[in-house]
């Protein structure tokens, strides 16, 4: 049971966890050749600044040893970067609760009647979801942003008869952290690459369905980790810009079994 609630939050969590695809919007121009990869960084980190809070609703599919798993999500979150996701049930009942409050992260499975608990670190939240997210990062996930994981230079590739360019971004001694495939001046990132500083992939992300203009938020994301597992969110609604109650994120699970993360 305990390697079925793995993949059950897995499933809540990468959304955006939220959480996008190489195919380019509809009229969209590639990135001109001069183009400063600085800039177009800082135009992504401004807009996830912006948001401050947070709800959505979709539909997430996760694939489980060749069987299709389809269910309900909603996620809320609020800065400084707590965040609530819970699976749906039948009658919308929630199944589980996976929640980010402060430095401490919690996952409760209902139907097992046990608690997670530890620091929200990317080490201990790796134990629950399919790929190594960074509490930071899914925070801007789920608000319908891009995280731009922390870098010392940046280079930006583009590849003739394409329509987008990447921006590669590397710490020190040319270590590749991240990849970004950009289209419409930077307007619109198409898929996300993120690796261990090794160069080992850790996981990717592709994002569909942008609105007419081929900007904002992407309706349907895709993410893969290196073994092949995917997931894939239909993303119903989102909403920014909300009130949202701090006791929204107080844990307030009462489990027969907790088990701790950190002794």
């Amino acid at each position: 049971m305990a390697k079925r609630t793995a993949l059950i939050v897995a499933a809540a969590l990468v959304l955006p966890l939220c959480l996008y695809s190489c195919a380019t919007a509809p009229g969209a121009t590639h990135v001109a050749p001069d183009a400063d990869p600085s800039g177009l960084l800082a135009s992504l980190n401004e807009r996830s600044k912006d948001i401050t809070s947070f709800r959505g609703i979709g539909k997430l599919i996760l694939m489980v040893k060749g069987e299709r798993q389809t269910m309900r999500v909603a996620w809320i979150g609020s800065q400084p970067g707590d965040v609530r996701v819970e699976t749906l049930g039948l009658w919308g009942q929630p199944n589980l609760t996976f929640l980010i409050k402060g430095s401490m992260f919690y996952v409760h499975a209902r139907q097992e009647d046990r608690c997670y608990k530890g620091k929200a670190t990317a080490r201990n939240m790796s134990r629950f979801l399919s790929v190594p997210v960074r509490p930071e990062d899914l925070f801007v996930l789920l608000s319908g942003q891009v995280p731009v994981l922390p870098f010392h230079y940046v280079k930006i590739r583009h590849q003739e008869g394409e329509d987008q360019s990447c921006l590669c971004l590397y710490k020190k001694w040319r270590r590749l952290v991240q990849r970004l495939w950009v289209n419409d001046t930077g307007k619109t990132v198409t898929r996300i690459e993120v690796f261990d500083g090794w160069g080992h992939l850790q996981y990717s992300m592709l994002f569909r369905r942008f609105d007419e203009e081929g900007v904002g938020m992407a309706d349907k994301i895709i993410i893969s980790n290196d073994s092949g597992s995917v997931l894939s969110l239909d993303v119903e609604n989102l909403q920014t810009g909300v009130q949202i109650p701090g006791s929204a994120f107080t844990p307030v699970f009462s489990c027969v079994q907790v088990v701790d993360l950190d002794p």
